[in-house]
């Protein structure tokens, strides 16, 4: 069966709830350019729905500091870039990583000054990747 590459919206970190817990009680992990951000959180019932999902829900979502990129063209060129390293890196991650009833927050953030390249920043992000999946296990 052939990976799915996708990163839809359930898949973002949208909740202004959620990022503001985030980032006031979640831990962080340094893959240089790339601060990686994580919450673990126990899933309730929902009683609209019956039933969580035995897997779990893994959201992300990305973020460049405007005060290293002033222009907005260059913020937005950095997340979209994360993104796609994201959304390229995700199966592998999730085949990894075991969640039961879980909510796993991640929040992408990037550090550096200079923009790398799209292969240099997927490598930067499967690290920190893989350091989140041997912190869980």
């Amino acid at each position: 069966m052939p990976k799915v590459f996708t990163y839809k919206k359930q898949d973002k970190l949208k909740s202004r709830k959620q990022t503001q817990h985030l980032f006031s009680k979640g831990q962080s992990i340094n893959a240089f350019p790339i601060k990686l951000i994580y919450t673990i959180e126990i899933m309730e019932p929902d009683a609209s729905k019956g039933v969580t999902e035995p897997n779990g829900v893994v959201q992300a979502g990305v973020g460049a500091p405007s005060r290293t990129f002033r222009k907005a063209v260059q913020r937005n060129r950095v997340k979209r870039l994360l993104r796609e390293a994201y959304r390229l890196e995700k199966p592998s991650f999730m085949e990894q990583v075991s969640l039961a009833n879980q909510r796993l927050n991640l929040f992408f953030l990037y550090t550096d000054a200079l923009v790398l390249s799209q292969l240099e920043i997927q490598t930067k992000l499967k690290e920190a990747l893989s350091l989140l999946v041997k912190k869980l296990t």
